[in-house]
């Protein structure tokens, strides 16, 4: 077996108690990246710190947001809870006195009270679509255990992700460049502390010239090496400075030897120096070749078998004739292997073009749910009227699909009470009544007008005595229409 490296992030669970993953957790919690993001960098400060695609923890976030309301709930809470990048201290701790926060007080104040009307409508007070917002807060809270699970070591901080003057890792960990002290050389000689902008030069330089040898020294020969100069050089080497030759004397300057003009690069053997004033010629700059990308799979691969699941379905739903697998159910199974693509391609960097597919078959099953099963004959398409003569002749259900519905009852007597439901999906729905015909009408239009007779009991011009008509209109998409004459 080969031993792990102890620096190694390699996602492995802690083994600590879970009181102690629960702190370890809350102080290796994600640092707010807004450079990275689109509102505050709660969801790119998570997917970094976490090592997912923050695409898909915007999406965990809409989703939630969708089925209860507990994203926004949990996206105002890590807003005022996460420290921003280059702070010391995360809104919520700056309000309490704790330190300061690029954030202003009047800006925290405000997210509070977004966060406590927000927090209104899930839990047991709210209205949160029956339970579903604890339900989708409770899934998404599982889900940042089971990523801190999964990688309980933060990564260091991106480059270029702190403010200047501050250096910042996670919560806990901020230092100020103080912190190490300034030059531990001191201001130099020679470095950009040397010389100012108002610093005047001198006005001329002076070479200095090594002193002059000694002319018999050096025609003398060598003489062999005494004893004393045997014990210098045994003795230890002096760091001591030497002395500084004598400035007064000076060496004879050079005679100056005039510049000569240097073939280009383009005549370098100095042929034509009547053409040296010609600028170079333009250098030919080879592109580099950018490496090929390899193509992921995995968005085919979970296209396919999202519509071989949703054949399936439908196959089954023909076969058995059952109704309860109608498009809505059918467009959710696809739509979960989607979701499953989706979690795979998060983890592997991989499978974005999936979002481009998943958006609307969302709307779709969003819409298929609230619409239902869809007829989709001759009989329940275009404009259709029903006509009743009499009271006998008056079906207990009239329905439609797509077009303009009208129920005609002005020819009808009433002899006894009766109740009719109307209903269509996609369109117009009319009900034409008697002047003097007892009604007592609901009327309902999810995505529409209705326009109706009053709430209650409508006995018309003659009164209420008398059998009552007991009316229920349904429309989906479309307008509901009850009215006399």
């Amino acid at each position: 077996m080969y031993a792990r490296r102890a620096d190694r992030n390699d996602g492995r669970m802690s083994n600590g108690s879970f009181q102690e993953q629960i702190q370890d957790l809350w102080r290796t919690r994600p640092v707010r990246l807004p450079g990275r993001g689109h509102v505050a960098g709660v969801c790119a400060g998570i997917g970094y710190r976490y090592g997912v695609d923050p695409v898909l923890i915007r999406v965990a976030f809409v989703v939630s947001t969708i089925f209860g309301g507990a994203g926004v709930l949990l996206y105002l809470a890590c807003w005022l809870a996460l420290t921003k990048s280059g702070d010391p201290v995360s809104p919520a701790e700056s309000l309490v006195g704790r330190g300061h926060s690029s954030d202003s007080g009047t800006k925290t104040i405000v997210l509070l009270v977004a966060l406590a009307i927000a927090l209104s409508t899930v839990g047991p007070f709210g209205v949160g679509l029956g339970g579903s917002g604890l339900i989708s807060m409770a899934l998404m809270l599982g889900g940042l255990w089971l990523l801190y699970q999964r990688q309980p070591i933060p990564p260091p901080m991106p480059t270029g992700a702190a403010t200047p003057g501050v250096g910042t890792g996670y919560p806990g960990t901020s230092f100020s460049p103080g912190q190490f002290g300034a030059n531990p050389f001191g201001p130099g000689t020679y470095g950009w502390a040397a010389y100012g902008p108002y610093t005047k030069l001198p006005d001329s330089y002076t070479p200095s010239a090594p002193p002059t040898p000694d002319e018999t020294s050096a025609d003398a020969p060598a003489e062999a090496p005494t004893a004393e100069t045997a014990s210098a050089q045994s003795d230890p080497v002096s760091f001591e400075k030497s002395p500084t030759p004598d400035p007064g004397v000076d060496a004879p300057a050079a005679p100056f030897a005039p510049l000569e003009p240097r073939p280009p690069a383009w005549d370098p053997l100095g042929v034509a120096p009547f053409a040296w004033d010609l600028p170079e010629p333009a250098r030919t700059v080879t592109p580099a070749v950018q490496p090929e990308r390899k193509h992921s799979r995995l968005t085919t691969t979970v296209i396919g078998l999202a519509i071989l699941a949703g054949a399936a379905a439908t196959a089954v739903s023909v076969a058995t004739g059952s109704d309860w697998l109608n498009p809505g159910r059918i467009g959710a199974v696809a739509l979960a292997v989607i979701g499953v693509g989706l979690l795979i391609g998060g983890f592997l960097r991989k499978g974005y073009g999936l979002l481009v597919v998943a958006g609307p078959l969302i709307g779709f099953v969003i819409l298929a749910s609230i619409v239902g099963s869809l007829d989709l004959n001759s009989e329940n398409m275009g404009d259709r009227t029903w006509t009743p003569l009499t009271a006998a002749d008056i079906d207990p259900a009239y329905s439609g699909g797509f077009g303009s519905f009208t129920l005609d009852l002005r020819n009808v007597t009433l002899i006894e009470d009766k109740t009719v439901d109307v209903s269509g999906q996609f369109g117009e729905v009319k009900v034409l009544l008697p002047p003097g015909m007892n009604v007592e009408n609901h009327c309902t239009a999810q995505f529409g007008d209705a326009q109706c007779l009053g709430d209650g009991l409508d006995g018309g011009v003659d009164g209420t005595d008398g059998p009552v008509l007991t009316l229920n209109a349904d429309v989906q998409f479309g307008s509901v229409e009850v009215r006399r004459g």
